[in-house]
């Protein structure tokens, strides 16, 4: 089971880096995501993307399936939340 500190603080994100991970054979990779809002602000999202193993991100040709959530540790939350929903699927 995955958890927020497997995923490590929000913090970490900050400095542009994407964190991967693995949970039996699903794999994951998660960085902070701008994007810009109509009213031309920009939003910082936590992308998440997991994919059947054991290949890494950028050698796995199979489908890969991505969700963004708010940049907060609610988000953080609900993003861990669904990585253990798709392990289900995944694992």
């Amino acid at each position: 089971m995955i958890t927020t500190m497997d995923i490590l603080c929000l913090h970490f994100y900050d400095y542009k880096s994407a964190f991967t991970g693995s949970e039996g054979n699903m794999r994951y990779r998660i960085y902070k995501a701008e994007h810009e809002k109509e009213d031309g602000e920009k939003e910082a999202l936590l992308s998440v993307t997991v994919w059947k193993g054991p290949y890494a991100f950028d050698h796995t040709k199979e489908e890969k399936i991505v969700k963004e959530f708010p940049f907060t540790e609610e988000g953080q939350k609900e993003a861990v939340n669904w990585l253990n929903d798709e392990y289900t699927i995944l694992g």
